[in-house]
């Protein structure tokens, strides 16, 4: 009797320390939207950061457009795009992967200069928990592919979110 109680306890401690576990790498894993500049070509780059000691399993991003300033589209902008990513990110390392095709598609492949609200949700997993970690809201100024400007809006965090209507 006293053995399946010991048995019990080590087994409530353990999942103790995987619940503490998956609190730190939800806390150490961070992702950030900035411009890559890299032998003349620009480029707007999500970057994902593993400070975790474990490695993570990055499933996908979801961007959501608002408030689009576009001329001379050529397909029905969605306002909303999903970047595949299904990758490990191991552990103390990062990744770092272009959104600019996302955001393009998602805006309607506009011809011109367009600007809009960008909002960024990255899903990923660790172990058999999912997370869902969001990103301050950014004004992006583009052209097609280019990007011309990046700022973090602080104060617009409610704008846009991923249930939102599209553009």
């Amino acid at each position: 009797m006293l053995d399946g109680g010991v048995s019990k306890g080590r087994l409530f401690r353990l999942w103790r320390k995987t619940r503490a576990a998956s609190e730190y790498v939800e806390s150490s894993f961070a992702s950030e939207l900035r411009i890559n500049r890299h032998d003349g070509w620009v480029s707007l780059d999500l970057l994902l950061v593993n400070d975790a000691s474990m490695t993570v399993w990055v499933e996908e991003a979801t961007v959501v457009l608002t408030d689009l300033d576009a001329n001379w589209q050529t397909s029905i902008p969605t306002g909303q795009a999903r970047r595949e990513i299904r990758q490990n990110v191991r552990a103390n390392e990062s990744l770092g992967l272009s959104l600019a095709g996302a955001i393009y598609d998602a805006a309607g492949r506009p011809q011109g200069r367009y600007s809009c609200l960008v909002y960024i949700e990255v899903h990923y997993r660790f172990d058999d928990e999912w997370f869902s970690k969001g990103l301050d809201t950014h004004r992006v100024e583009m052209g097609a592919l280019t990007v011309h400007g990046l700022h973090r809006l602080r104060w617009y965090e409610n704008k846009a979110r991923p249930n939102d209507h599209p553009v």
